[in-house]
């Protein structure tokens, strides 16, 4: 942590250990079951991961919150996306109004949904969050100054704190045309990968905007190829938007609070990755809900060392992949608490694979 602001020290000190022997009597506990061993595959990975977190080795459905920041980015001027840079804050007044997709979702779940402005050009709803109308080019100069990036951060955590109720799991999300081009860049320089392993088409960008997209990143990553490998806060300032900083703040409130962190696309990855690095035992809070459709999502996913539970391609962010595995985990942890023991039920133990 040399080198990084106090505030962030404090924040990062919260987070704690998980509980390893929780989750070693939840695997014992999975055997017991009347049902074979790992007939689930990698959903009953999941159920010790979840206790570890929890201190609980049995821990049931758990009540989830989705939270979702929004920001713009200057970069969205080089026309880098598929939507106009108003459009950002039109979905996220939908998401606040209850009728965005991720809603419909979040009430099947179901799970509460909370969002914030921590940028936009055009303010929408509280500004008590908002950093600035906007990042900066990221192609000419740094997104945001090294300050406003640990206002970001602390403004998540605070953000999260102040919303967070009885929820065990923090679903991550974001909002903010042209944040693909930005996670790429960030990304590319965290994982020292050029423009050619991390850019996508992010929300469905023609050929000619790929092109661009492409180019931005690879100009961005030259600029910024002489800052210290070690100095994240530096490089989060240089490539982040305000929304990807404040989701970092989220990861580590939610963490330091012994929540379940469900990671969304490639966007969120990239703010936990930036977290893990401030606050390296913030990685055991982490599951991630779906991989993405842009490239720079696998290798984060990998140095991460996390598994995807869903993989379907998806673009359509806003934290929706994330809120639907919140269904698949909780139907997840319902079955390990509700199926009987092969005992209880007249069955040997171990039950054998197949």
């Amino acid at each position: 942590m040399t080198g990084e602001p106090a505030a962030i020290d404090a924040l990062c000190a919260l987070v704690g250990p998980t509980d390893r022997q929780a989750g070693r009597l939840a695997a014992l506990r999975l055997r017991t079951l009347a049902r074979p061993h790992g007939a689930l595959g990698r959903l009953d990975d999941l159920v010790p991961r979840i206790a570890t977190i929890r201190s609980d080795p049995d821990p049931g459905p758990l009540p989830a919150l989705v939270s979702v920041l929004a920001a713009d980015h200057g970069l969205a001027r080089r026309a880098v996306s598929a939507l106009p840079q108003p459009a950002g804050g039109r979905v996220l007044a939908l998401v606040q109004a209850g009728r965005a997709p991720l809603n419909l979702i979040a009430d099947r779940v179901p799970a509460r949904v909370v969002s914030a402005d921590f940028g936009l050009v055009e303010p929408v709803g509280e500004a008590e969050f908002r950093i600035g109308a906007g990042t900066e080019d990221i192609l000419l100069r740094d997104a945001m100054t090294r300050a406003d990036a640990e206002r970001a951060v602390l403004g998540g955590a605070r953000f999260l704190r102040s919303r967070l109720g009885e929820e065990a799991m923090v679903a991550v999300g974001e909002i903010g045309v042209g944040n693909t081009t930005s996670a790429a860049a960030l990304t590319g320089r965290l994982l020292e990968l050029p423009a050619a392993e991390v850019v996508g088409t992010g929300a469905g960008v023609d050929p000619a905007g790929a092109a661009r997209k492409h180019a931005l990143v690879e100009g961005a990553l030259v600029r910024t190829a002489g800052l210290p490998a070690a100095d994240t806060l530096a490089q989060l300032a240089a490539l982040g938007g305000y929304e990807i900083a404040g989701n970092v703040g989220v990861i580590l409130a939610a963490a330091a609070a012994r929540r379940v962190v469900v990671l969304d696309g490639f966007i969120t990855a990239v703010a936990a990755l930036v977290a893990v690095r401030l606050c390296p035992p913030a990685g055991h809070y982490l599951v991630a809900g779906h991989r993405s459709a842009e490239p720079g999502h696998r290798p984060l996913l990998q140095v991460l060392g996390l598994e995807p539970l869903l993989d379907l391609g998806l673009r359509l962010g806003v934290a929706s992949g994330a809120a639907l595995a919140l269904g698949l985990v909780n139907t997840t942890l319902d079955l390990a608490h509700r199926t009987p023991h092969a005992r209880a039920v007249g069955l040997a133990l171990p039950l054998e694979d197949g």
